[in-house]
């Protein structure tokens, strides 16, 4: 297609897009097993490896969890009469739990798209999530389509103009002016290691959130970060950091399954779609950044319908860099010398993704792009 009419259909997708939805809420997070650093070198596949077989458990595909290890080369154990199952090879790990969403990928918190199933006493994972949430980051580069070394990113620092986002009054601090500066930080350190480097806004202005994807496909940008921060109305202690993704197809918003939440997934392809294995490595490589250099509570990495995501070309992210509701965690970020460190974490961790995007194995590809439910 070319490229004018590419970028025109884009356009029309921006258009198109969802609002921004609400942020999710939660109790604060457990303590965690420290992560493991991410780039640590992925297990080495045998050359017999190949994707595992799937079966289907009611609507969901699956793939067995001894298969999963089988084609990843890693080692499999279970315990609590095989209700949990662990995945461990040289600096990579994973825990499942039968019948839970949450997962534990390299020592870090994963909200997974369905829940794991225990079918015939054998763990299950969905076979949506194995391939574009779980190998990607155990195995850089499994099944995906081979992508260069990144050497463009955007960073999108959000809200802006009329929009000033989250608001601390005490503090007389801002969301939209919080996350400029963060972006700037960030940029000034990622072009001192070779990036090139494009913010979506430079200025206190207002940008409609499908055209910051916009500009980040017309820029042929290889990874975007969308810059926020949190907030909970009536909640002064919940700190911590949050990493999303937008959901593969056919799968919800990890706030979807909250009671009395609507059921969100989406059969439709959207843009982003096609790099979703990318944007999940991109995304654990920054939440092990802000969790591990911060040493910031893990609230997880997630998935959202979000409208700044949707139009992508390229592996995309939105983090929440912290809660400006808690007095504690807003006093910190008010500071210069801790949104330098929000902003060292920010590069190192797409410093991170880079090496891995360069040292990826060429692996069996998954099957097709849209997910079979």
């Amino acid at each position: 297609m070319p490229r004018a009419a590419f970028l025109a259909r884009f356009r029309c997708l921006a258009g198109l897009a969802l609002l921004w939805p609400s942020r999710l809420s939660g109790a604060e997070s457990p303590p965690r097993t420290p992560p493991t650093r991410p780039g640590a070198p992925a297990a080495e596949l045998p050359p017999s490896a190949a994707r595992p077989p799937v079966r289907r458990i009611g609507r969901v595909e699956h793939v067995a969890l001894p298969d999963v290890a089988r084609a990843l080369g890693l080692q499999f154990t279970t315990a609590d009469q095989g209700r949990r199952a662990t995945l461990k090879g040289p600096g990579v790990s994973a825990a499942f739990e039968a019948e839970s969403r949450e997962a534990t990928l390299n020592g870090l918190r994963l909200f997974l798209g369905d829940p794991v199933a225990l079918a015939g006493g054998v763990l299950c994972l969905s076979r949506v999530d194995f391939e574009r949430s779980v190998a990607p980051v155990l195995q850089p580069g499994f099944g995906l389509e081979p992508r260069p070394a990144p050497k463009v990113i955007v960073l999108d620092a959000g809200h802006g103009g009329h929009d000033p986002g989250r608001v601390n009054a005490h503090l007389k601090i801002n969301e939209k002016m919080l996350t400029l500066d963060v972006a700037r930080r960030a940029r000034r350190l990622l072009e001192a290691d070779g990036f090139r480097v494009v913010l979506t806004r430079e200025s206190d202005t207002f940008i409609a959130l499908p055209q910051r994807a916009v500009a980040s496909n017309v820029a042929q940008a290889d990874a975007f970060v969308s810059i926020h921060f949190n907030a909970l109305p009536q909640d002064a202690r919940t700190t911590g950091v949050e990493v999303y993704t937008f959901p593969p197809r056919g799968q919800r918003s990890a706030n979807s399954w909250g009671p009395g939440a609507k059921e969100d997934a989406e059969q439709h392809a959207s843009p982003v779609h096609r790099v979703d294995g990318w944007s999940a490595l991109l995304a654990h490589s920054l939440h092990g950044r802000l969790v591990g250099d911060l040493k910031a509570p893990d609230r997880g990495r997630k998935l959202m319908h979000l409208a700044v995501l949707r139009p992508l070309q390229a592996p995309g992210v939105l983090v929440e860099c912290g809660f400006l509701t808690s007095e504690a965690e807003a006093r910190r970020i008010a500071t210069p010398e801790y949104r330098q460190q929000l902003a060292a974490a920010l590069a190192a961790g797409i410093r991170d993704y880079a090496r891995a995007v360069g040292t990826a194995r060429r692996t069996p590809r998954t099957s097709s792009l849209p997910s079979s439910r």
